[in-house]
This record gives C-alpha cells, sequence and structure tokens, in this order.
C-alpha cells in the first residue's frame, strides 16, 4: 500500500479513536451523574419522612402530655368541691379536659385509644360523682367545725340530726320526713345562725349509708383514675418505644 495512503488510514483511525472515547467518556459521565442525581432525590426524600415522622412523634406526644395534665387538674378540681363550693372552676377544667381528650383522639395512633378513652371514664366519673356528693359533704364539714369551735347551737344541731340518722337510718324520705326527730332536727339547723336551708336540707335527707358511700366512691374514683392514667403511660411509652430506650 501505498504510504501516503497508509499514513492517512492510521490518521483516521486516530482521529476517529479519540471520538469514540470522548463520546464513552460523556455517557460514563451523564450515567454517573443521573445516578447522583436519584441518590439526592432519594435521600431528600428520605429526609423529608423521617422529618415529617419526627414531627408527628413530637406532636403526639405533646398531645398526650396535655391531655394527662388536663386529666389531673379536671379530677383535682372535681376534688376540691369537697372543701370549698368551686363548681365553676371544676366546670373550666371539665371542659378543657374535654377538649384535651377530643385533640388526643385526633392524634393518637388507634392502639392508644382505649387506654385514651378509659382515662376519660374515670375522670367523669369523678367530676359527676363530686357534684352529687360533695354538697353534703361541705354541709356536715361546716357543722362539725362549729361544733369544734365550741357553738352551743352548732352541737344542739348536730346531736338532733345525729339522732335523726340514728333512729330512721335506711327508711324511704316520706318516712322521715313525718317523724318527730325530723322536725327537731330541721329546728335544730333552722336555729344556726348563717348555717342557710340549702345545706340543712342536705343533711336531713341523707344516711350514714349514703355518706358512706359517697366516701367509697370518691377514694374508688381517685384510684381508678390513678390506675387509667399509670396504664395509659405504660401504653405511650410501648407505642412510641421510649421504653426501650
Amino acid at each position: 500500500m501505498d504510504a501516503s495512503i497508509t499514513s492517512a488510514l492510521i490518521g483516521a483511525v486516530a482521529v476517529g479513536g479519540t471520538a469514540l472515547g470522548t463520546v464513552l467518556g460523556g455517557w460514563v459521565q451523564a450515567r454517573g451523574g443521573q445516578a447522583q442525581a436519584r441518590a439526592a432525590q432519594q435521600a431528600a426524600r428520605i429526609a423529608a419522612e423521617a422529618s415529617h415522622l419526627q414531627a408527628l412523634h413530637d406532636r403526639r406526644w405533646a398531645v398526650l402530655a396535655a391531655y394527662l395534665r388536663s386529666a389531673s387538674e379536671c379530677l383535682e378540681a372535681a376534688d376540691r368541691l369537697y372543701s370549698a363550693d368551686s363548681l365553676p372552676e371544676a366546670r373550666r377544667h371539665w371542659y378543657a379536659f374535654a377538649l384535651a381528650h377530643a385533640e388526643a383522639e385526633l392524634a393518637a395512633p388507634t392502639a392508644l385509644l382505649p387506654r385514651i378513652d378509659d382515662l376519660r371514664k374515670a375522670v367523669g366519673r369523678m367530676y359527676w360523682t363530686s357534684q352529687l356528693s360533695a354538697p353534703g359533704h361541705r354541709a356536715l364539714k361546716e357543722l362539725r367545725r362549729r361544733v369544734a369551735e365550741g357553738e352551743a347551737d352548732a352541737v344542739r344541731a348536730e346531736e338532733a340530726v345525729e339522732r335523726l340518722w340514728a333512729t330512721h337510718e335506711g327508711a324511704p324520705l316520706p318516712v322521715r320526713e313525718s317523724s318527730p326527730e325530723y322536725a327537731r332536727a330541721s329546728q335544730a339547723l333552722d336555729a344556726l345562725p348563717g348555717f342557710g336551708r340549702e345545706p340543712a336540707s342536705l343533711l336531713l335527707s341523707s344516711t350514714r349509708e349514703q355518706r358512706d358511700a359517697a366516701r367509697r366512691n370518691r377514694e374508688e374514683h381517685k384510684e381508678n383514675h390513678h390506675q387509667a392514667r399509670r396504664k395509659l403511660v405504660a401504653a405511650a411509652r410501648n407505642a412510641f418505644g421510649t421504653d426501650r430506650l
């Protein structure tokens, strides 16, 4: 073959090889760039999901903590009714607790809903029962406070009420109301300055059995709240994994 032709062929092969190498190199770089882009997108997606899950975890934890706090505050407000006529305060705490319960139901994992409802029931029983039992408890407490201070009228009133309770324990209210013991107790309470007709009526219409039952219910409701709260906390720790840290 002519030397000039051979030189031309060799040059062409060299140029073609260089071009092919350039094309292949660009393709490899492009493939690498696409892989890097996909990896970056996947990393961003994973980071966003992790951030969302963490935000959801934090929100749920905060909502449940607020629910537990509101439950305790409502129970304490209901229990204070036994020592003070603070029904408006108890109602405010009850309404706040109802809102906290609704938010907890919306935010909590499904597995926690039964425990959340158990706590609602425990607090509700204390709240409603205290409104029925606390006024009579306060009336007797006030009478005995005045007896302890040495008021003669209070001593006579307490003796008359105790006699009524002892004589007609368990009898229907109409039977008691028609008895001489009821009349004497009513007169003695009316003669007690500043005592009030409503607390007097509560003492006249109550029995020892009712007061003992109310006292047991009060302690039972507080214990039920404690147990429901403890079980909800344990379930929440399990759901969020904090019991395994």
